[in-house]
């Protein structure tokens, strides 16, 4: 009983993984919204405590990513399209946070940090690569406020 059970939960982590990896970017086309991975998926890493959520891939022609900051997440694409990006970040959480963008020679915050319920926004020139995402305020990152962001 017990060989089944693992051969099948091999089965259902393999057909998760092609989903996903369907779901998250395999193809040139970008496509909407809704054939990405869907509004409010989302990703959690190994750390407890450590959630990340990442919504579908927003409407790059338009230029601008909706950001929202509560305790120890960010709510934001995963990826977006090369060039000038304006992130407008809302704090929807109880605590001061903040948003900083590092990666490929950028390193840009967003000034001044945010209380409960204020907005504000950042505009960078995002090169194709990896950044890091993440909550400048003391302890946030290692609490869960940081991901990766991919720019194609």
């Amino acid at each position: 009983m017990r060989k089944i059970m693992s051969y099948a939960a091999g089965i259902v982590s393999l057909g998760l993984m092609l989903a996903f990896s369907t779901a998250y970017g395999q193809g040139e086309n970008l496509g909407s919204a809704d054939t990405r991975a869907g509004y409010g998926s989302t990703v959690s890493s190994q750390e407890p405590g450590d959630t990340k959520t990442a919504l579908a891939v927003p409407d790059t022609a338009k230029g601008s990513v909706e950001v929202k900051l509560t305790e120890y997440k960010i709510e934001m694409p995963a990826s977006v399209g090369a060039g000038v990006t304006t992130f407008k970040v809302t704090n929807t959480g109880e605590k001061t946070h903040g948003f900083e963008i590092e990666g490929n020679g950028i390193e840009k915050a967003l000034e001044p940090r945010l209380k409960k319920g204020e907005s504000g926004s950042l505009q960078v020139d995002l090169k194709p690569g990896t950044y890091k995402v993440y909550c400048p305020v003391h302890g946030h990152k290692m609490r869960g406020m940081s991901l990766d962001l991919a720019v194609q």
